[in-house]
C-alpha cells in the first residue's frame, strides 16, 4: 500500500521502522509540535460533523426494513424480489467505499464527504419520486454507493488527528454516533410509513442529509496530514478550505499562520488497487471475515425481525419499528463502550510491554557490557521485544463474539417457537450488545495498521462486512424454509463462534507477519535503489565515452590540416 503498516513516519503515531515500542513512549517527542493542532474540544466537533454526515449511510439500511411489506404488496412482487433492494444496497455499500477511499486517501478527505453527500441526496429525491420497482433498486444502488465512503472517510479523519493511545476512544464515539442510525433506523422507519407511507421515508432523508450537507460544507475542515499535515496547513485547493477557518478565533487555534511544514506527511499516489493489498495480508483477512460474519449475521437478525413479525406475530408497521428498540440501544451501548475498552486494553497492554522492555534493558546491558547501541539494535530487530498491537486490540473479542452468538442461536428458536414477543426481543437486545463491538475494534486496529491509508484500509472492512452480509440476506430466505428460523441462525451463529478460533493466528503471528514483510520490502527497495544507481552510473559512462569519441573525432582533421 505504498508504505508498511510498521513504519508511520516520524510524526504520525511514534512508533520507530520496526514495531518496538520504548518504556513510557510520548504521543509526540518532548518539545516537538503536536501531532495533531485540533485539541479535545475540536476532535469532538469533528466527531459530531463526521456523525452527523455519516449516520445517513447507516440508516438508509433499517429505515428501509418496516416499509418491506408495504413495497411488496404495492408493486405485487415476491418477498425474494423485494430482499434483493436490500442485498444491493449492501453490495454498493461495500463496493463504494473501497474504490472511494483510495481517493481520500489521495486527494483529501473533504471533497469525498461532500461529493458524497450530494450523491446520496438525489438518489433520495429520485426514489421518493419513483414510479416503478425497478427504479428503486437502480436509485437504491446510486444512493448506497453515494453515502457508503463517508463511513471509511470519517474513519481516516479520526485517524489523521488521533495518536493510537486516543484513537479507540475517538473511533468508537464516531461509530457510536453513526450507528444510531442502524440503532433506531427501524424505529423511525416504522413511524414515517405507518403515518406518511413509504416515498416519506426518502423525503426524510433527503432533508436530513440536506442539512448535513450545509453543515459539513461550512464546518468541515480538511484533515489529511499529505495536505494540511497537523491540521495547521491551509489547503492549496478552494474545495478543501472550509469556510470557519476564516475565522479569527480557530486561525489562532490552528496555527494557520505559522505552520508546521515538518509535519506534512508524502503525499499518496492514487492507487485504486490498494485494497487488495490489504486484502492478501493474512492476518487481515482472516479479521476482516470474523468480523463480516458477524456483521452479516446481525444484518440477518435484522431482516428477519422486519418480515416475521409482522407476518407471524400480526404487528402492524408502527409496532414492527418498537420492535426494534431494544436490539437499538442496545447497538448504541456495545460501539460507545467498545472504544472505552479498547482504549483501556491498550494503556493495559502498553504498559506491561513497557516494564517488559525496561526489564530487558537490563538484563541485555548487564550481558553486553553495557553497550547501549548493541542493547537498542537488539532491541529494535529482535521481534519478541515487539510491541503486539493486534493483541492489544483483538484480545477482547472473544467473549462479545461468543455471547452475541448464543443470543442469536436465542433469537432464532424463539421465533421458531413462536414464544412471546417478549423473549424474542430480549434476546435481540442481549444479541446486539455483544454483537457490533467487534466492528468497531477490527475498524480502530487497521486504522492503527494503515495511518497514511485509513479510508483504504476501513474501506476493506466495510466491503468484507457488507459483500457477505448481501451474499446471506439474499440466501436468507431459502435458508428460513429449508431450515427453519432457529436452524438458520444456529448455523449462521456457529459459523460466526467457529470463526473467532482464526483470531488467534493475528493475535500471535502478526507482529511476525508484519516484520518479515518490513525486511523483505525494505530489501527490495534497497536493490531497487542500488540498480537504479547502476543504471545511471552506466548511462554516465555511456554518454562520457560518447562524448569523447566525438573529440577524438573533431580532432583528427585539425590534425591533418596542420601537417
Amino acid at each position: 500500500m505504498g508504505e508498511n503498516y510498521i513504519n508511520q513516519g516520524k510524526q504520525a503515531d511514534p512508533v520507530p521502522d520496526l514495531p518496538h515500542m520504548k518504556p513510557n513512549m510520548p504521543d509526540h517527542d518532548q518539545g516537538a509540535v503536536p501531532y495533531s493542532r485540533f485539541g479535545s474540544n475540536e476532535k469532538l466537533v469533528l466527531v459530531a460533523i463526521c456523525a452527523a454526515s455519516g449516520i445517513f449511510s447507516t440508516i438508509a439500511g433499517p429505515i428501509y426494513y418496516p416499509a418491506l411489506t408495504t413495497i411488496e404488496n404495492q408493486f405485487h412482487i415476491s418477498t425474494e424480489l423485494v430482499n434483493v433492494s436490500v442485498v444491493l444496497y449492501f453490495l454498493f455499500q461495500g463496493l463504494a467505499p473501497t474504490l472511494m477511499g483510495g481517493l481520500a486517501d489521495s486527494f483529501g478527505r473533504r471533497p469525498i464527504v461532500m461529493w458524497s453527500i450530494a450523491l446520496y441526496l438525489a438518489a433520495c429525491i429520485g426514489i421518493a419520486c419513483s414510479r416503478t420497482y425497478a427504479q428503486i433498486l437502480v436509485l437504491r444502488c446510486l444512493q448506497s454507493a453515494g453515502i457508503s465512503p463517508v463511513i471509511a472517510v470519517n474513519s481516516g479523519i479520526m485517524g489523521d488527528v488521533t495518536t493510537r493511545a486516543q484513537r479507540g476512544g475517538y473511533v468508537g464515539l464516531t461509530a457510536g454516533f453513526q450507528v444510531l442510525g442502524s440503532a433506531f433506523g427501524a424505529l423511525i422507519g416504522g413511524g414515517i410509513v405507518s403515518t406518511w407511507g413509504w416515498r416519506a421515508i426518502f423525503w426524510f432523508l433527503a432533508i436530513g442529509s440536506g442539512c448535513s450537507l450545509v453543515c459539513s460544507s461550512l464546518l468541515l475542515p480538511e484533515t489529511k496530514r499529505s495536505v494540511v499535515g497537523n491540521g495547521s496547513i491551509t489547503p492549496p485547493a478552494i474545495w478543501s478550505k472550509a469556510p470557519i477557518l476564516a475565522l479569527p478565533q480557530i486561525r489562532k487555534k490552528l496555527h494557520l499562520d505559522s505552520p508546521d511544514y515538518e509535519t506534512l506527511a508524502p503525499k499518496e499516489r492514487l492507487n485504486l488497487l490498494a485494497p487488495l493489498d490489504v486484502f492478501r495480508r493474512p492476518e487481515i483477512a482472516l479479521l476482516l471475515l470474523v468480523t463480516g460474519l458477524q456483521f452479516s449475521l446481525w444484518v440477518c437478525h435484522l431482516t428477519a425481525l422486519s418480515s416475521l413479525l409482522e407476518k407471524d406475530y400480526h404487528l402492524k408497521v408502527a409496532e414492527v419499528g418498537l420492535s426494534y428498540l431494544p436490539s437499538g440501544i442496545c447497538t448504541l451501548i456495545s460501539v460507545v463502550g467498545a472504544g472505552r475498552v479498547l482504549n483501556w486494553n491498550y494503556r493495559r497492554r502498553l504498559s506491561k510491554h513497557n516494564l517488559f522492555i525496561e526489564e530487558a534493558t537490563q538484563r541485555l546491558l548487564a550481558e553486553n557490557d553495557n553497550d547501549e547501541k548493541r542493547v537498542d539494535k537488539i532491541l529494535s530487530t529482535d521481534i519478541s521485544y515487539t510491541f503486539n498491537i493486534f493483541r492489544a486490540r483483538l484480545e477482547i473479542m472473544f467473549v462479545p463474539l461468543l455471547l452475541s452468538g448464543g443470543g442469536f442461536m436465542g433469537f432464532g428458536w424463539c421465533l421458531d417457537a413462536h414464544t412471546p414477543l417478549v423473549a424474542v426481543l430480549v434476546f435481540s437486545g442481549f444479541a446486539s450488545l455483544f454483537s457490533n463491538c467487534v466492528i468497531a475494534c477490527a475498524t480502530t486496529l487497521v486504522v492503527d495498521l494503515y495511518p497514511q491509508k485509513s479510508s483504504t484500509a476501513t474501506g476493506c472492512v466495510n466491503f468484507s462486512r457488507c459483500v457477505l452480509a448481501a451474499i446471506l440476506v439474499a440466501a436468507l430466505n431459502k435458508m428460513l424454509t429449508s431450515l427453519s428460523v432457529g436452524g438458520t441462525f444456529t448455523l449462521l451463529a456457529g459459523l460466526t463462534i467457529l470463526s473467532t478460533v482464526t483470531l488467534i493466528i493475528p493475535i500471535k503471528y502478526g507482529p511476525g507477519m508484519a516484520h518479515k514483510r518490513a525486511v523483505r520490502d525494505r530489501t527490495a527497495a534497497d536493490e531497487k535503489a542500488e540498480a537504479a544507481v547502476k543504471e545511471v552510473d552506466q548511462q554516465r559512462q555511456s554518454s562520457e565515452s560518447e562524448d569523447l569519441s566525438s573529440l577524438n573525432t573533431i580532432s583528427q582533421p585539425r590534425s591533418r590540416a596542420g601537417v
